[in-house]
């Protein structure tokens, strides 16, 4: 992979900020193609599994590049991506993987012996048509997103037994996060900003810093945003968005892939006119 390409890499969350509502991005297409122009580093960085991640990138067109999953429980880089050895990295061809993530068993131990003090429900617990149901995509995708290696997505029957969840979750090395759909019980060492941290770490191995943009809508997507350097607040369609304390956001004038589109091609021009003013 040319060092050229890592001058900018955009870290991206997929639901609600590149994806609308309706799983589609037509409105971000201006800017996915500038993207491509450019060959610039697009990495989905989503609640969402391995598989969902994989048919993502191929119907966005922007081929296998590094995508880090299930809320930063997990890092993939392509093999052969970069040209050093990742340490640290566990081989799961095509993929070496830097795993920051508890074990998708832990997790569902921890659901199975909570439940009696606190009714929830995970995907774990659901079929594929549930899932499709509750969530709005597709069967095949479905199924692909009841493929957990490492977190598991869920809801709560009262809303109110949160903070008891996230004590009992504290207690066995779990945290819970909230998403643009769902709560996610994670591994406490994992969110994504820690993978988008060793991410850029490896990336800069290859003999240069890049410029790291970050996209995102929720809470799940603050600590990413809290460590790259143009960070990207999407407004959430039906209102405003809480607004972290996070230095430099920049919010986005509109909701899901419209608002995505507008302010990358609005921070990638703003990059190509600062080029052209220092040559």
């Amino acid at each position: 992979m040319p060092q050229s390409l890592f001058r900018v890499i955009i870290f991206t969350d997929l639901d609600q900020t590149l994806l609308d509502e309706d799983y589609s991005c037509t409105s971000a297409n201006p800017a996915l193609q500038r993207i491509r122009e450019l060959s610039i580093p697009l990495i989905l960085t989503t609640s969402k599994t391995r598989r969902e991640v994989e048919l993502i990138q191929d119907e966005l067109g922007i081929g296998r590049q590094p995508f880090i999953t299930e809320n930063g429980a997990a890092v993939y880089f392509p093999s052969g991506y970069l040209s050093i050895p990742l340490n640290g990295g566990e081989k799961s061809l095509p993929y070496t993987v830097i795993r920051l993530g508890k074990t998708y068993r832990e997790i569902r131990d921890f659901v199975e012996h909570v439940r009696p003090l606190v009714p929830l429900e995970g995907f774990g617990d659901l079929s594929a048509e549930e899932v499709a149901a509750r969530t709005g995509l597709s069967l095949r995708m479905a199924a692909f997103a009841k493929e957990r290696e490492f977190t598991e997505p869920f809801l709560l029957n009262d809303e109110q037994d949160l903070p008891l969840l996230s004590d009992l979750a504290t207690k066995q090395g779990l945290k819970v996060t909230t998403g643009g759909r769902f709560h996610h019980l994670i591994g406490i060492d994992q969110d994504k900003g820690r993978a988008v941290e060793r991410a850029i770490q490896l990336l800069s191995s290859e003999g240069m810093t890049p410029l790291s943009i970050g996209v995102g809508d929720s809470a799940n997507d603050y600590p990413m945003l809290r460590v790259v350097d143009i960070p990207v607040l999407v407004p959430r369609m039906g209102g405003p968005s809480e607004v972290p304390e996070i230095p430099r956001i920049i919010r986005a004038r509109f909701p899901g892939s419209r608002g995505w589109n507008d302010s990358i091609q609005h921070i990638l021009q703003d990059i190509a006119n600062r080029d052209r003013s220092d040559n």
